[in-house]
């Protein structure tokens, strides 16, 4: 993992996860690139600059209040692994996946919308788009978090091909911190294959997949999203992972309905990992 987006508002609120973004960022010896994606607002009197002109002062401008936003934050921690930058957009999910496209990102953290946050750079329609669209995985942190080290990480499967590129991912973040991943499935009442399912994608798993701190685990619950929760706090889980998909078979979209993964934002108190089941 080389390179890592965190997208902030420049709120003091949202200060815990950008620290969390530096840390997180040591260990994987990945170069942190801290965005701001600003609006520029409309001109309303006349002027003798150019839009461009205009951009450019806005930029400069806004520079130096994530520079200063950053130095106040961060402190002695400000390094050469850390870039500053700074995009003009009226559209945040738009500015951040540009971003990602043009740095050739791995990874965009971001942190949860509170009612601290006017525009939240996770919530409503940024959520979605960034879900849908992003070149790499999203990692949502929740605005107060501290940061600790990962020891257990959670990845809930469906049985997916798609799960498996997503677990190999999965990984390169465990491996810094020689964590467990543990990987579960809840079945629904009506699912009689479970186990026999279970026993094929663990060895097709790991022909694919060497990490050796693996383990599996088929949980039953009347609630797929209850048990879900209720086995990520049996566990003490750190990080819990998912995969994004639209297919209304899948087992996210039974536990999430329209919003798949956004709708488990407001549901746990840990950071959430999302793989794009159309781009991972």
């Amino acid at each position: 993992m080389k390179t890592v987006i965190y997208a902030t508002d420049c709120s003091r609120h949202s200060t815990p996860a950008m620290r969390y973004a530096y840390s997180l960022c040591k260990v994987l010896e990945a170069t942190l690139v801290i965005l701001n994606v600003f609006d520029l607002p409309p001109v309303r009197v006349s002027t003798i600059r150019t839009s461009q002109q205009l951009k450019n002062l806005a930029s400069k401008e806004q520079m130096i209040v994530l520079r200063n936003y950053c130095s106040r934050y961060l402190k002695d921690k400000m390094d050469s692994d850390i870039v500053l930058d700074v995009m003009e957009s009226n559209s945040i999910s738009s500015g951040i996946l540009k971003r990602a496209h043009d740095l050739s990102a791995d990874l965009i953290i971001v942190g949860m919308k509170d009612e601290h946050t006017l525009r939240g750079y996770f919530s409503g329609n940024i959520a979605s788009t960034l879900l849908a669209q992003a070149p790499c995985p999203i990692f949502i942190v929740p605005n107060r978090l501290r940061y600790k080290k990962l020891r257990t990480l959670v990845y809930a499967t469906d049985f997916e091909e798609k799960d498996i590129d997503a677990i190999l991912k999965l990984t390169a973040i465990a491996k810094p911190y020689d964590a467990e991943i543990k990987i579960v499935h809840i079945p629904t009442p009506d699912e009689y294959a479970g186990m026999e399912q279970m026993e094929w994608f663990k060895e097709i798993l790991q022909q694919r997949v060497t990490y050796p701190k693996l383990r599996f685990h088929m949980i039953f619950a009347d609630n797929i999203q209850e048990g879900l929760s209720a086995f990520v706090k049996d566990v003490n889980a750190d990080l819990l992972a998912m995969l994004e998909r639209k297919s209304s078979r899948g087992f996210f979209a039974r536990l999430f309905h329209k919003d798949k993964v956004a709708g488990m934002e407001s549901h746990v108190d840990i950071p959430l990992l999302s793989f794009n089941g159309k781009t991972q």
